[in-house]
């Protein structure tokens, strides 16, 4: 299929929505153009002690948390891959450096008894814990800023 046959959707994959809420700032994008993530040695040189990046293939169900704080992941084995979890079970090590999101999805379980779906609950509790506040209103209304990847991918 040419970029033509496909029409706006081959221009879908190079937008990306970016903004601001509280002490976060947020990029969501379909993909990164090679070249295009900021290092980590830039972030810190503009104040930035903690980055959260999640990315998902939708076509699987699986999510992958990579969460840094002052220049060092934080995990308990690597990059975490979400494929599931079981209620009432936590999906990260008791005890290690993750277990406060074990504690917050344990939280989002009892505070929202009706909600079934677990990647819900999973995402509340990342959230809560990590004080994140994404703009769903703006999201929901069309009033999240939008740009396109500049030509070239920045490298």
């Amino acid at each position: 299929m040419t970029g033509a046959d496909r029409g706006h959707w081959s221009t879908d994959w190079d937008s990306c929505c970016f903004g601001q809420a509280g002490d976060w700032a947020f990029l969501l994008h379909h993909d990164t153009p090679p070249g295009a993530r900021a290092r980590r040695e830039g972030l810190a040189g503009m104040g930035v002690s903690e980055t959260v990046h999640l990315s998902a293939c939708s076509a699987k169900a699986i999510y992958t948390l990579d969460y840094l704080r002052d220049g060092h992941r934080i995990d308990d084995d690597g990059i975490i891959e979400l494929i599931h979890y079981d209620r009432g079970r936590t999906p990260y090590v008791h005890g290690g450096r993750l277990d406060f999101l074990n504690r917050a999805i344990r939280r989002a379980e009892l505070d929202h008894p009706g909600t079934t779906d677990e990647f819900s609950l999973y995402f509340h509790a990342l959230e809560t814990s990590l004080g994140l506040r994404l703009p769903r209103r703006d999201f929901q209304e069309g009033t999240v800023r939008a740009a396109m990847w500049a030509p070239g991918g920045g490298g």
